[in-house]
């Protein structure tokens, strides 16, 4: 009955509406970024988007637009550097990190008064989502899924033998500027909702529990996909019936089908 309760409340419909788009979403792309050794990746950028948003609440535009600029801009320059000896991808990933954190903090001092927006993409508001939210997330996962048609081959054998994928002339190198900035623009599309602290465990946990049973890449893409939406739709369940934070309560539900997961494969060896 709660259930149906829930369903029948337009901002839990938006919040769920949502999450699977980004469960999605993310399933795809963590499958290709985890292996790559990327997942610092998440939180280097997420971190960094908050430089972005203190920009956009200290001019008075939605922080979402320079939070993605500066997003994309960041997911450039990690493919660009890529296969640099000179600079390192967790290193640079570091620097973005501290960079946009140093920044953020920095423009807030200059923003009077407790900035309650702010703390929200802090610690994300599924809540909050509005139908442009949707609408933007619905765009970008149209996108994705143009992307991935015409990427696949390449981003498939380029993340499983990168010099295989070098050999028969495959397009590496656009394969991995698509990877590398659209992951960062749907980063800063998941902050609103989950927050910076929180968006990188949808798009790095479901690839680890699918790795504890996956025998190939197509049953890693699908356990993937299972585990996030899963996660995500009972997470805001759980949420609303336990007046919980739907963000980390999704966190936490990924956390703890990770463990099960460890538990459970070491058992049956």
């Amino acid at each position: 009955m709660e259930i149906i309760d829930m369903l029948s409340i337009s901002f839990m419909q938006r919040a769920i509406i949502g999450c699977l788009l980004l469960a999605i979403n993310f399933g795809l792309y963590g499958v290709f970024i985890i292996p790559r050794k990327m997942g610092f990746m998440a939180d280097g950028i997420s971190h960094a988007s908050l430089l972005g948003i203190a920009c956009g609440l200290f001019i008075g535009i939605n922080p979402i637009i320079p939070a993605v600029l500066l997003a994309a801009f960041l997911g450039f320059l990690l493919a660009s550097f890529a296969d640099s000896p000179k600079v390192t991808s967790d290193g640079l990933i570091g620097i973005f990190l501290s960079g946009g954190m140093s920044g953020a903090i920095i423009i807030m001092t200059f923003m009077p008064g407790y900035r309650p927006d702010l703390f929200s993409y802090l610690f994300g508001n599924l809540l909050s989502i509005q139908n442009s939210d949707i609408y933007a997330l619905a765009i970008f996962s149209i996108f994705t899924i143009i992307g991935f048609k015409k990427q696949w081959r390449a981003l498939v054998i380029s993340t499983i033998h990168i010099d295989l994928s070098r050999v028969i002339n495959l397009p590496t190198t656009q394969s991995k500027y698509f990877l590398f900035i659209s992951t960062s623009i749907g980063l800063i599309l998941g902050v609103k909702l989950l927050g910076v602290i929180l968006v990188s465990a949808l798009l790095i946990i479901p690839v680890m529990i699918a790795n504890q049973y996956a025998t190939s890449f197509k049953s890693t893409l699908l356990i993937t996909q299972f585990s996030g939406i899963f996660s995500a739709l009972m997470g805001i369940i759980l949420a609303y019936i336990f007046d919980l934070p739907p963000g980390p309560t999704i966190a936490l539900l990924l956390v703890a089908l990770f463990i099960f997961s460890i538990l459970q494969t070491k058992l049956l060896k």
